[in-house]
């Protein structure tokens, strides 16, 4: 069976969805109150892809100037391999491009190959390293770019 989707800005009403897609992606999730921060961050910008009504991804991306920063994406279990990462890491290419971003960076752990893979198939390259970034177990990062 084909799911309608569609890419939109992520509202409070998503923070439900969000919150429970965080806790099966990451070992270190967001708060729900670092989401409604977020929301009202005038330098960040939220993506959902809703598909039929139900979340199925999300990424946000911050612009400073004339940089950008992809904070996180991810995809609920049950809609992964489906394409949904791109199209929201593609929405969010967009929204830097509108808001006249020259280039895009991310961190990404090391071992996390299919997101890696996901980056590099957009574009983006490996260009440094973050020693021992993330504090759950001193994993390194890997700093990703991709010009506009």
């Amino acid at each position: 069976m084909i799911q309608e989707y569609m890419i939109r800005k992520m509202t409070g009403r998503d923070l439900d969805e969000i919150m429970q897609i965080e806790l099966e992606s990451f070992s270190l999730p967001w708060s729900r109150q670092s989401y409604e921060n977020e929301l009202s961050n005038q330098y960040a910008t939220y993506m959902v892809a809703d598909c039929e009504g139900d979340v199925a991804a999300y990424g946000g991306i911050w612009i400073v100037a004339d940089e950008a920063h992809i904070t996180n994406v991810a995809v609920a279990p049950q809609h992964r391999r489906q394409g949904m990462g791109t199209r929201v890491l593609l929405a969010l290419v967009d929204v830097a491009r509108q808001k006249r971003a020259s280039r895009i960076f991310l961190e990404v752990r090391v071992s996390n190959d299919a997101a890696r893979s996901l980056y590099r198939g957009q574009g983006f390259k490996a260009v440094g390293m973050r020693p021992r970034y993330y504090s759950d177990n001193d994993e390194d990062a890997v700093v990703m770019m991709r010009q506009l």
